[in-house]
């Protein structure tokens, strides 16, 4: 068992001015993983087992920006591959023993006066 640190890095000058519209062109999403995918940072895919624990950070791509994180939910329910959902003031999880098992979940963010939301998957490796 591990601990995989997730930095959700934010362009805050690329934001989208409409908090509705995606802003996945100004994310990159790392992870501490040692087998993470190539493209990882930008298929926004989080590879882990079951056991690990995900602790998810963000930052701004400037390092001078106020950026926050305000909320993690899985899409469509309130059931998926975390033994519990990250929450604050940590933001971490304990991955479940679901191996194969993907699931998309949100993370809401706090930038430029706005909150917007980015729609990333963790997949448990079997």
């Amino acid at each position: 068992m591990s601990t995989i640190h997730v930095t959700l890095v934010i362009d805050t000058d690329a934001l989208p001015s409409d908090p509705s519209q995606s802003p996945a062109a100004a994310c990159l999403l790392y992870d501490s993983c040692l087998d993470a995918d190539a493209g990882s940072s930008t298929d926004f895919t989080v590879h882990a087992n079951p056991g690990d624990t995900v602790i998810f950070h963000i930052s701004s791509k400037n390092n001078t920006s106020a950026v926050a994180i305000s909320s993690f939910a899985y899409l469509g329910g309130a059931v998926g591959v975390f033994k519990s959902l990250p929450s604050s003031p940590n933001w971490a999880g304990i991955v479940g023993d679901e191996p194969g098992k993907s699931e998309s979940y949100t993370i809401g963010f706090k930038a430029n006066g706005n909150t917007y939301t980015l729609d990333p998957d963790i997949k448990v490796n079997t």
